[in-house]
């Protein structure tokens, strides 16, 4: 078991700390989020691993979910679609888009963001997004 702030690999490198200033902004920008996304997006800027991505994207998108629709990304599947399964709606993407930027420390573009229709599409955008 890790310490708190300090993050470990499942291999044998020791624990690296991140900067407290960091830890306190990934907490604050992940603020109503799960510990799991917290950690994740820790080990995400840690690491730059882009499997950490889709849990980094479906944990800030359970964040704007009602209660009840967030059961549908516990096991998510990419056909999910972002408005007529997970009720998602323009002001909501714009504020998952902006806060995917903050966390992911890339730039998503708004416009080609209103066309994707499924978590799919999303999870496949930023990956884009980040390797270009």
């Amino acid at each position: 078991m890790s310490e708190p702030g300090y993050l470990s690999d499942a291999g044998s490198m020791p624990p690296i700390a991140l900067p407290r200033a960091e830890r306190e902004s990934l907490h604050s920008l992940l603020r109503r989020c799960s510990p799991e996304t917290v950690a994740t997006a820790q080990r995400y800027r840690r690491t730059g691993s882009p499997d950490e991505v889709p849990a980094i994207i479906h944990g800030v998108i359970a964040r704007y979910l009602e209660i009840e629709r967030r059961e549908l990304l516990r096991q998510p599947k990419d056909s999910l679609r972002l408005s007529e399964d997970l009720g998602l709606d323009s002001l909501s993407m714009i504020e998952i888009s902006m806060t995917l930027e903050d966390v992911l420390e890339t730039s998503l573009n708004e416009e080609q963001l209103r066309h994707l229709k499924t978590l799919g599409d999303i999870n496949a955008y930023v990956r884009q997004s980040r390797s270009a």
